[in-house]
């Protein structure tokens, strides 16, 4: 196949000469341009017309994100962020990022990325979000909750408990709530190992408990916010504070 040409974009020279050796080991590859803040990278964007943009996030003039809004209308190639934040990686996907490589990567990890470019992986675009936050490793911390055709990402380090009503399920955040249309079977299959089912109607968040008081026929928690819940049966056993 043709090489795909590449403009490679971050703002401390010893990072821009690694991604410039990692293009160069790329049979697939060829470096266009260089540039090291985004109004040096917009000229460049405009001029060459590169297939791919290999950039950080955070230059020394502006975010990434700020630099794409200004040269959408110009260029139409992909993206691979490069990064020492995993913060940006939600945001990394409504610019359509093929992939998100935190530093420091490997030039393996490097070069799987640009295979997926080459091999025109296509997915949906919640499959991309999803491998997309593995990859940038923060899935750990967003949970994604379908509900019909939209889907809501909450922060799994500030979900205290879900609470089922009807046909919804009330999930009671650190300082909101969200109700969403699911069941919470669906969500036991969904979440993390750190939730739990402890009874018909509710599901916690193990890290949020602050006292499990069992008794001779009953067992309940309390969690962070002062509410308390029974528990059912054995699921006493699963609850390791």
């Amino acid at each position: 196949m043709k090489p795909l040409n590449v403009l490679a974009i971050d703002d401390e020279m010893p990072a821009l000469r690694r991604l410039i050796s990692m293009v160069e080991n790329h049979p697939n590859l060829t470096l266009v341009e260089t540039a090291r803040s985004s109004v040096e990278a917009q000229e460049k964007i405009i001029r060459t017309n590169p297939e791919l943009l290999l950039m950080d996030i955070e230059l020394k003039d502006a975010t990434a994100f700020d630099l794409l809004t200004r040269v959408k209308d110009s260029f139409k190639g992909d993206i691979i962020f490069c990064t020492a934040f995993d913060k940006y990686a939600l945001k990394a996907f409504d610019f359509h990022a093929v992939d998100y490589l935190l530093k420091p990567y490997s030039q393996e990890r490097f070069n799987a990325a640009i295979e997926r470019i080459i091999k025109k992986e296509q997915k949906t675009d919640l499959d991309q979000l999803i491998a997309l936050l593995k990859r940038s490793e923060s899935h750990n911390r967003t949970l994604i909750i379908p509900d019909g055709n939209k889907n809501y990402f909450l922060d799994n380090e500030k979900l205290y408990y879900i609470i089922a009503e009807g046909y919804y399920a009330n999930f009671i955040l650190e300082n909101e709530k969200k109700m969403i249309r699911i069941s919470l079977k669906k969500l036991e299959e969904l979440l993390p190992e750190n939730f739990i089912r402890i009874n018909k109607s509710v599901i916690i968040n193990k890290n949020f408990i602050t006292e499990l008081i069992v008794h001779k026929t009953t067992s309940r928690i309390k969690m962070r916010d002062k509410n308390e819940f029974l528990v059912s049966g054995k699921i006493t056993e699963k609850i390791q504070l």
